[in-house]
């Protein structure tokens, strides 16, 4: 036990005063200020040289030899790189970055400091860092494969280079305002040693694509999900029923069970038709549910991942079982209680269900739930912009690429949807126009029945085509599907009048279904295989000519 006086430490904790080996220099340095810190020597004549370095440096700034801030950096290198990321987090903290990202960075910066033998700010250099992350990168023998590590991804690789670059921009007093910046805060370094390095493109290594589950799949995980705690309390672990479920489990503890196995599919629901992240519904609090006209989940700025805030809509089922699972609660308890080890329980519900962790390449873990939303929104045919908002992205690259599976997306029935291209063959070249098979009667012939003929041969002579032409216009009225036709012509006054010319004069070719006589003074010529003639006054023995060339079975 060690005694001594007692003392409050740099972050007010007690401490005890004690004789240490190492010399420490008290001084004022050049605005006034003193200030006592370690030299790290546990020698007095090597103390005295890095105090009369400090005394020195603080006349230089009196004299303006020095600026401040450079004296600033020069005392800064005396501290050791540790307590600079120490207080580098402090400082990620107060911004109130995702305590994850937080964590995320500082095992990575002290991994890759280690690795590089970085000590002091002075040793840090881009090339020994490069050469750290590629030996990363290198892939191991074959008999050294099972001892050896994977190597890393260029997503975790990029990881390494982000989290030392925004350090050394700290370190030269970069601070963010929002999406505005300024040079303003304490230097330490007068320029950034790791600016501009190389990122690699993730697109290019993708280790863990997510795989989006089918909506059977959904629906067995779902069920697996509801009855895997009582099957497993139910399990028998040993003995010669190993593995059968004869267990027995009290009725209270039944219950439970069951009510664990609802909870747990409930989270996978939500999350699925929410696109909530794991974190965002672990903070989740009864309050933040409304069940109003439109059902929806505020998310508050402080748990969700871009620090906005934002407003997710509800499926009115979901907001029904929602309302139901909350009911009697306090509005500041936890919708759900999700463990932190929600990816092993995952991973059995999985097993359960029967559904493959990886195949092709690609993964299912619980990130995957939020790409089944985004891929799903995209398969029910949603707007890239809807979506991008339902999934709350910046980027709209983002919702159509990363997290939507093409997969499933269904491009034969998009393929279905596309219009209908249809060659012309040599006979639908006709003068006549065409009509859809809307237009056609309802009695029209159809092909190969008795009395029915798809083409005619001309028996008509020249001489009585030349009688025809010479017909004197007749005005006429009441066309069927005119409104008011005046007088007309065989000739280029409608197109009708065209059309039953040619049906005239190239009968061979034509293809008519029907024709009615109806009086002395008009016809009734129904269309077949898109040739459309109207009623059309017509002189008698036009006529006559016309069905004695049709034949028989006509009236």
């Amino acid at each position: 036990m060690q005694t001594g006086e007692l003392t409050a430490g740099k972050d007010g904790s007690p401490r005890i005063k004690v004789k240490s080996s190492r010399w420490t220099a008290k001084y004022r340095n050049g605005e006034g200020v003193v200030f006592e810190v370690s030299t790290g020597c546990s020698d007095r004549d090597a103390a005295n040289s890095v105090l009369n370095d400090l005394v020195r440096r603080s006349e230089q700034v009196k004299s303006k030899i020095l600026t401040a801030d450079q004296a600033a950096i020069a005392e800064h290198q005396s501290t050791l790189l540790s307590d600079h990321i120490a207080t580098y987090v402090d400082h990620l903290k107060a911004r109130n970055v995702h305590a994850d990202r937080i964590k995320t960075m500082e095992t990575r910066m002290k991994q890759s400091a280690e690795g590089c033998g970085f000590r002091w700010l002075s040793d840090m250099n881009v090339d020994r860092f490069e050469k750290w992350l590629g030996e990363l990168r290198e892939e191991p023998e074959e008999q050294d494969a099972d001892k050896m590590p994977k190597p890393v991804s260029a997503s975790v690789y990029n990881g390494f280079v982000e989290s030392w670059v925004a350090f050394g921009f700290w370190c030269v007093g970069k601070r963010m305002a929002g999406k505005r910046s300024h040079m303003n805060g304490d230097k330490r370094m007068l320029t950034n040693p790791f600016e501009g390095m190389r990122r690699l493109d993730p697109k290019q290594d993708r280790r863990r694509t997510a795989r989006a589950l089918t909506e059977k799949e959904l629906t067995d995980l779902l069920d697996a999900a509801r009855r895997r705690p009582l099957r497993d309390a139910m399990t028998v672990r040993t003995g010669k029923n190993k593995g059968k479920q004869l267990a027995k489990v009290a009725d209270r503890r039944r219950l439970e069970l069951k009510q664990l196995g609802h909870e747990r599919a409930m989270i996978y629901k939500t999350l699925v038709l929410t696109g909530l992240r794991v974190n965002e519904l672990r903070t989740l609090a009864c309050q933040d549910l409304s069940f109003g006209d439109v059902p929806f989940v505020k998310l508050r700025h402080s748990n969700e991942k871009s620090r906005k805030g934002s407003t997710v809509a509800l499926r009115s089922d979901l907001a029904a079982e929602l309302r139901e699972w909350i009911q009697g609660r306090e509005p500041s308890a936890r919708v759900f209680n999700v463990p932190a080890g929600m990816l092993r329980i995952m991973d059995r519900d999985l097993k359960l269900a029967g559904i493959e962790k990886e195949s092709d390449g690609s993964v299912v873990h619980i990130h995957a739930l939020r790409h089944s939303f985004g891929t799903h929104l995209s398969k029910a045919g949603v707007a890239p912009r809807v979506a991008q908002a339902a999934m709350r992205h910046s980027d709209i690259s983002l919702t159509m690429n990363t997290y939507t599976d093409a997969r499933l997306l269904d491009t034969a029935e998009a393929v279905e949807a596309l219009p209908e291209l249809k060659i012309p063959t040599d006979n639908t070249d006709l003068n006549c126009s065409s009509v859809s098979p809307a237009d056609a009667p309802a009695d029209a012939p159809t092909p190969g029945q008795r009395g029915h003929f798809e083409s005619i041969p001309d028996q008509l002579g020249e001489c009585e085509d030349d009688a025809l032409n010479k017909e004197k216009p007749r005005e006429t009225q009441g066309f069927t599907g005119f409104d008011a036709v005046g007088a007309t012509r065989f000739e280029l006054a409608t197109s009708t009048s065209r059309t039953f010319l040619a049906c005239e004069n190239e009968f061979g070719q034509r293809i008519i279904s029907r024709l009615r006589v109806k009086s002395y003074g008009s016809t009734e010529l129904w269309p077949l295989g898109g040739v459309s003639c109207g009623h059309l006054p017509v002189h008698l023995n036009v006529i006559f000519r016309l069905i004695s060339s049709v034949g028989t079975g006509y009236e």
